[in-house]
């Protein structure tokens, strides 16, 4: 099984825009595997927890899963946990010295159970952690998302408007597509707006940036179908707001001090290096 690097993907990406092709990437991590669990086994206690945190409609939540399978089918690349368990990357933990419990363990283990479930057929794989490391500076030579945005026409529809501001340095031509956030009814309030800025200005971006959560993978899936192009970056928007990496990253790589908005690997992720 390939797991493709983030090179592979930012070179893609780059290529598509330089030949105004489609282009999406969309990952589900253990977030999507827990949604697909609780409809495909019924667990309605989960299910009512995520539908409330993101805001989706409970006589929606099958729809939202077709339409999942049905955009990842046509991605570019979608994620694959499989990385967490073939050594060559590092493992999946919740923090320094404590692993996940079972259940998210469990769900992760038998991705491929619930992928072909959920009819999700596409074999370009990359590593569910792909957005924050497209983050990394690997090498003076290497892009990372940051290189790429350079002076680019972007749109990143996220509940976090700031971020405008915070990658200023980086970038002056950065729309927003304001969401409604966690716990905040997004399907009711964003939704349909959403929609129709995504297939009324598809192609009107270099690329766009996807900060949504579980619907998030609906307006990437729109975005290539109308001629766009979209990287999945979810919560890396926190952290270039100033947010810390989430705790399960801090063996492995942290904040660089020489670029606020980067990161660097420190010892426990440089054997992993090759992989990335």
């Amino acid at each position: 099984m390939k797991i493709y690097r983030v090179k592979d993907i930012l070179e893609k990406l780059e290529y598509c825009i330089r030949h105004d092709l489609p282009f999406s990437h969309i990952r589900f991590g253990d977030g999507g595997l827990k949604y697909m669990h609780s409809i495909l086994y019924k667990d309605l206690k989960q299910l009512d927890i995520i539908v409330e945190k993101e805001g989706i409609p409970e006589d929606s939540v099958v729809e939202v899963l077709e339409l999942w399978g049905y955009y990842a089918r046509k991605a570019d690349f979608i994620d694959c946990p499989e990385v967490y368990f073939n050594k060559d990357f590092w493992p999946r933990i919740k923090k320094v010295d404590k692993p996940i419990n079972k259940g998210t363990k469990d769900k992760l283990y038998n991705w491929k159970k619930y992928y072909y479930n959920c009819e999700i057929d596409n074999e370009s794989y990359c590593n569910p952690e792909s957005n924050f490391l497209m983050t990394l500076r690997l090498a003076k030579n290497r892009p990372n998302i940051l290189d790429v945005m350079r002076n680019k026409k972007i749109c990143i529809i996220t509940a976090k408007p700031g971020i405008k501001n915070a990658l200023r340095a980086y970038n002056h031509y950065v729309d927003i597509v304001p969401i409604a956030g966690h716990y905040g009814n997004q399907y009711r309030k964003s939704f349909n707006d959403v929609v129709k800025n995504i297939k009324e200005n598809a192609r009107g971006y270099d690329f766009w940036l996807v900060a949504a959560g579980e619907l998030g993978r609906i307006y990437s899936g729109l975005i290539k179908e109308y001629g766009g192009r979209t990287i999945d970056i979810g919560f890396v928007i926190e952290f270039w707001l100033g947010e810390e990496l989430h705790e399960r990253f801090e063996p492995f790589m942290k904040r660089s001090r020489d670029h606020f908005l980067e990161t660097i690997l420190i010892t426990g992720g440089i054997p992993f290096k090759g992989y990335i």
